[in-house]
């Protein structure tokens, strides 16, 4: 249905298939249809980490120079921009299942290719599809989940899923060190140990289209089919399910019916695409330059420390807790406040760095700071997801999140320029200047009430 010929009828009855989802008192979805996006945010973040995890190796075993090492970094960076706009575009249009399920073979098919690489070039080429893979998963599986779910729980539902992203962090470095332990050709093994992205695609056989998205394209059929089995799974666990075919009691603005990509671009909508990317670009130059050059920056400190891939290993396993922290709070807190309390307390772990004196006190910043990491990304999925009508949520989560990643991509430019002005210590003072800015931005300029926004 074309957005500019929607009645007041169709609005109507978009607006009811959204007040059935919002008034479940529980997801219902299948447990395998959860499963999916479990899975999903495992293995994206898993080959996040394992490229870093397994670099020394795979420089040895291609001979590369210190130039070359940074490439499928950087390739897999540029993939996930790619992938997270373009194909987070085609969700907007072609569906959210059938795009999810491209997303994950080409992370699985990818990971095949990176353990196979025989030199630098292919390396490189084969990341950039795997970031193309991981950046359309993760924001794809953030968009689903928020349209799936009631929106009392939507914030809940995708924080989640981020712990099992925050596991699939924690396990990498001891996978790593487990199959580098085979020998010259273990780093091909973690690498593709990507492979397993298909056991998620394979559960989408249990995950329905969004009913959202689909009374959105003028669908109301099959969306009312969708919430009806979603009814049927809950009733069948033997939870009481009361005005589910109540109409909405909040009449939706035509806006929120009839947007298009362009109107990312217009009032209302461009300054909380201006702001959220912004934000993500920050985080993700403080981030990734952490990631990146934590062992470097306290090398130069002349800090002791044990084994790089252990230290690493150890300091994830903060990964999940952190994932988890949210839970507490979604609910009690507004997101974007949330996100500025999350944001100061990261600028308090890199502080912590760049004031370490002993081990002791760099350990307590690294956990802080890795705590904060995923803390960041869970509510900041959440808050992005929540402040874009489903027309063109899938649209703007892949702008601000897969735009937001060039930040990731100048990072080591910037930390190495920080580091040549002002040392170890003044590189984490300076990432740490880029968290306050983003606690700033967020809490001042952020869309003050998501909850009240609509969410069709």
């Amino acid at each position: 249905m074309n957005s500019a010929t929607m009645t007041h009828a169709d609005e109507d009855r978009a607006a009811e298939i959204g007040a059935r989802i919002d008034r479940l008192p529980a997801w219902g979805l299948t447990l395998a249809g959860k499963a999916v996006f479990a899975a999903a945010y495992f293995f994206s973040f898993y080959d996040i980490i394992a490229i870093g995890a397994t670099l020394p190796n795979i420089a040895h075993a291609l001979h590369l120079s210190g130039a070359e090492e940074a490439l499928p970094l950087t390739t897999s960076l540029i993939g996930y921009i790619i992938g997270a706009v373009i194909l987070g575009h085609l969700a907007d249009s072609w569906g959210r299942r059938n795009t999810l399920l491209v997303t994950m073979l080409l992370l699985a098919a990818s990971s095949v290719l990176c353990g196979l690489s025989w030199n630098i070039a292919s390396l490189a080429v084969f990341r950039l599809f795997n970031g193309m893979g991981i950046g359309a998963q993760i924001s794809l599986s953030a968009t689903m989940i928020n349209e799936l779910s009631p929106s009392a729980q939507r914030g809940r539902n995708i924080q989640r899923n981020i712990i099992a992203g925050g596991i699939g962090d924690a396990v990498t470095p001891f996978v790593a060190m487990a199959l580098l332990a085979t020998g010259d050709f273990g780093w091909r093994l973690v690498l593709g140990f990507g492979v397993l992205a298909l056991i998620p695609a394979a559960l989408l056989y249990w995950l329905p289209e969004s009913p959202r998205w689909l009374a959105a394209k003028g669908r109301y059929d099959e969306a009312q089919r969708v919430v009806s089995e979603m009814e049927a799974t809950l009733q069948a666990r033997g939870v009481v399910i009361t005005n589910v075919h109540k109409a909405a009691e909040v009449a939706l603005p035509a806006s929120a019916m009839s947007v298009s990509f362009v109107d990312l671009f217009r009032p209302p909508y461009l300054s909380r695409v201006l702001v959220v990317t912004t934000y993500w670009t920050l985080f993700y130059v403080a981030t990734y330059g952490f990631l990146g050059f934590e062992t470097v920056l306290l090398d130069k400190m002349t800090i002791q420390q044990p084994h790089g891939l252990l230290f690493t290993a150890l300091g994830d396993l903060a990964f999940p807790v952190g994932a988890a922290l949210p839970l507490i709070l979604l609910d009690r807190i507004p997101r974007r406040y949330l996100l500025g309390l999350s944001s100061i307390t990261y600028t308090v772990g890199l502080a912590v760095l760049a004031a370490s004196w002993n081990g002791a006190v760099m350990v307590l910043g690294a956990v802080l700071v890795a705590l904060n990491i995923l803390f960041n990304c869970g509510v900041g999925y959440i808050y992005t997801s929540e402040i874009f009508p489903t027309r063109v949520r899938a649209s703007a989560m892949g702008i601000a999140d897969g735009g937001g990643h060039i930040g990731g991509m100048i990072a080591p430019y910037v930390v190495l320029a920080a580091m040549a002005s002002w040392g170890a210590r003044g590189a984490f003072g300076f990432l740490a200047g880029l968290m306050v800015i983003c606690a700033i931005l967020i809490v001042t300029l952020g869309v003050r009430r998501t909850d009240e926004l609509p969410s069709v």
